[in-house]
């Protein structure tokens, strides 16, 4: 009788080099890659105090709501201040809102699912229970109601974001736990007598990271479209802040006569959005095992 050796059951890629070296094989992940790249930058640069614009985001000027010109490349606005240079300064609010959002859905999300998932039966019920209570509630009625306690500033809005995205990591890292945690090698970490804290950390988290990173990389993105739709209804970031979503706010109601406005926020809202969704989706190609070991097996 011929004896068939059980294949090992695949675990997610390293993320190592070989990991971009898949990334570089999909055009569009690796474009986006570049992009997001340029973005933080530029928002980092900014962050910092570097002059990248001729003018400050909050110079005033005669020149009221110009359109796009050779002086004011993306228009003014009604202020007569430089779209262009506010755009740049709206960048490192809009990023540092997506990233600041995507760590603390990192952070609590992964304690809280890793918990769950790891210790289970009712704790993990219970612990779960909660997770369905708060996905219960409407994520833009929590977000207005701690705009309104907090007021409008970025740490309102953090707190706000940051509160509402947690769940679905949590859910992420639950399933993965569970999977994982009866695998041979998590019962032969506990036949040495590891604890419990080094086989959640040492053995279970770095294999289940591949599906969080990627479910941050959506993170991000929805932070700033939810920052934009807070900006919309008026409880985004207090003037002379702005962000792309309080810009975007504001052309709103020039829209007909002044579409330079709201069209250049927009686009970098929609770029930004699209790329980080293209990295994610190569993301998920790049470190699927199932991927890696069928290019493997030719």
């Amino acid at each position: 009788m011929e004896i068939v050796e059980k294949a090992p059951m695949p675990v997610a890629a390293p993320l190592d080099q070989s990991v971009m070296a898949r990334i570089k094989r999909i055009p569009t992940a690796y474009l986006a890659l570049w992009i997001i790249g340029a973005i933080c930058v530029v928002a980092l640069l900014s962050f910092m105090g570097c002059s990248l614009c001729q003018y400050s985001f909050d110079q005033t000027s005669s020149d009221f709501l110009a359109g796009p010109s050779a002086e004011h490349w993306m228009g003014t606005d009604e202020l007569g201040r430089d779209l262009f240079s506010r755009i740049v300064y709206g960048a490192r609010l809009s990023i540092a809102i997506g990233l600041t959002t995507a760590a603390v859905a990192f952070i609590i999300g992964t304690l809280y699912g890793a918990l769950s998932g790891y210790l289970g039966g009712k704790v993990d019920t219970l612990m779960m229970r909660g997770v369905d209570i708060a996905y219960s509630l409407p994520d833009l009625l929590v977000m207005i109601l701690i705009g309104v306690l907090l007021g409008r500033g970025t740490v309102g809005i953090l707190i706000a974001l940051g509160l509402v995205s947690w769940m679905g990591t949590a859910r992420l890292v639950r399933a993965q736990f569970l999977q994982l945690k009866n695998e041979e090698f998590i019962e032969a970490a506990r036949a040495q007598g590891q604890s419990g804290w080094n086989i959640v950390f040492k053995h279970l988290l770095p294999n289940a990271l591949g599906p969080i990173i990627v479910a941050l990389t959506f993170t991000v993105p929805s932070a700033i479209l939810s920052e934009s739709t807070l900006s919309f209804i008026g409880l985004g970031l207090s003037p002379p802040a702005c962000s792309w979503g309080t810009l975007a706010s504001d052309g709103w109601r020039s829209l007909r006569a002044h579409p330079h406005l709201i069209f250049f926020p927009s686009l970098f809202i929609f770029i930004t959005v699209l790329s980080f969704n293209f990295l994610g989706d190569g993301l998920r190609d790049a470190l699927d095992p199932r991927t890696r070991l069928g290019k493997n097996s030719h």
